[in-house]
């Protein structure tokens, strides 16, 4: 996975990605990422910010790919090892339907 390190003028909620800050990123972020990201996971994701071990939290862009892969394909369970805050862990159990599990 890669991580980047804010740069002086980029903004503070984009210092954790899976791609390098810059302003194409900045775009990506401002017109699909955020707009997208369920009200609980962007709570989740702020209050973690704060946190000291910060590091290890899932940006934004990556929980909107995880909250996209058990839609496609058609996932009946996850399991999740090693939650931090259970960012991640929250981008897929919001994907599957009400029959399904998530187990932590």
């Amino acid at each position: 996975m890669l991580q980047s390190k804010a740069t002086a003028t980029s903004s503070t909620k984009f210092s954790k990605s899976a791609l390098p800050v810059s302003k194409f990123l900045q775009y990506i972020l401002e017109t699909s990422v955020f707009p997208r990201e369920h009200e609980a996971m962007k709570e989740l994701r702020e209050v973690t910010a704060k946190h000291p071990w910060n590091i290890m939290t899932t940006s934004a862009d990556e929980g909107q790919f995880l909250n996209m892969l058990p839609e496609v394909i058609n996932a009946k369970n996850t399991m999740e090892i090693g939650v931090y805050t259970g960012y991640s862990l929250l981008a897929t159990a919001l994907a599957l339907p009400e029959d399904r599990k998530c187990l932590e």
